[in-house]
Formats: C-alpha cells, structure tokens, sequence
C-alpha cells in the first residue's frame, strides 16, 4: 500500500515568499510543526493508502486528463485559519484561480480516480495549540502578504511517507499540461 495524492509541488520562485509567512507565523502565540520547504504543495486530491497494483492504472488516468488542460496561472494569496477563527487547526493560502481550470480539474481528477478534494489552498503550518486566540486572529488579519504567483503546468501522482520527522514526499508520476 501506498500512502499518496494527487497535486503539485510549488515551484521553487515562490517558496522564498512562502518561507517568509512562516517565519511570521512562528512569532505567533501558538505551538505549530510548520510544512516543510521541499514538501510544500497544492493537493488536488488525496487518494491515501493505495494498493501498489492500482498505482499503474492511476497513473494512465492522470496521463488522459492531462491532455484535457492547458498550463494556467494561480494567484497565492489571502491567509486563513482552517477550519475557523476560533478553532484553528491549520494555516493556509488561498490559491486563486482567475481563468477557472483548477476547480474542473478537481473535480475531473475526484471523478476519475477517486480520492477526496478541498478547496485549494497551500498548507503553511498544523495547529497544536493557541496560547493567545485573539491575538493570533488580530495578527493574522494584519499580516502582510506578498506571495505571488505561479503556473501550474504539470499534474503529480505524489507519495506520502509519514516519519517522525514529518512527511517525506516523492514524486511518483508526473503528466505535462497541454
């Protein structure tokens, strides 16, 4: 069995950006594991534990919804708590989608392969505990924010491989966008 999901690493231009909030978010009255560098991602959906047979199969479906979309802009934008202000368990960034691939491409992938998707967003930081409530949500709305954007041009069939450390990710597979 292989613990997996279907989405996209961030390319590396945009990850200076990203390490940026993080450093600000560790200055908040909160306990959090921050995601790390290499393993930040946009998940378009997460399938879990697969069977290794199915892997191949997988793979061939992705290949076809591939050459259903062209390359297209994201914004990253807007910090949020999930799921809400007064009980925050992750933060993350919006990830905005002005010309309205992302969202059928979801859906595509959810329908094709399975799995299941939320909306998208960039994980920044899991929530352990928040010492000061109203401070964490006073600071968060100040934030400055200048993340930027990027094209997502690719698809990837991603594995999971859950550590003491935090999760190691591999790319499994990985299908051009028209």
């Amino acid at each position: 069995m292989t613990r997996c999901f279907v989405g996209i690493l961030i390319p590396d231009e945009i990850k200076e950006s990203i390490l940026k909030i993080q450093k600000e978010i560790e200055k908040l009255p909160l306990k959090c594991k921050i995601v790390e560098k290499e393993n930040l991602h946009v998940c378009f959906s997460f399938l879990g534990e697969v069977e290794d047979s199915k892997i191949k199969k997988i793979e061939e479906k992705l290949e076809e919804i591939s050459k259903n979309y062209k390359k297209f802009e994201v914004f990253v934008d807007g910090l949020k708590p999930i799921p809400t202000e007064n009980y925050i368990r992750v933060l993350v960034l919006d990830v905005i989608d002005k010309e309205g691939y992302l969202k059928p491409l979801m859906k595509e992938i959810v329908e094709k392969i399975g799995g299941n998707s939320k909306p998208a967003h960039l994980t920044l930081c899991r929530v352990k505990k928040v010492a000061n409530k109203q401070m964490v949500k006073e600071r968060i709305k100040k934030m400055e924010l200048k993340v930027g954007s990027f094209v997502i041009d690719r698809i990837q069939l991603i594995k999971s491989e859950l550590r003491k450390t935090g999760p190691i990710y591999t790319v499994l597979h990985e299908c051009l966008l028209q």
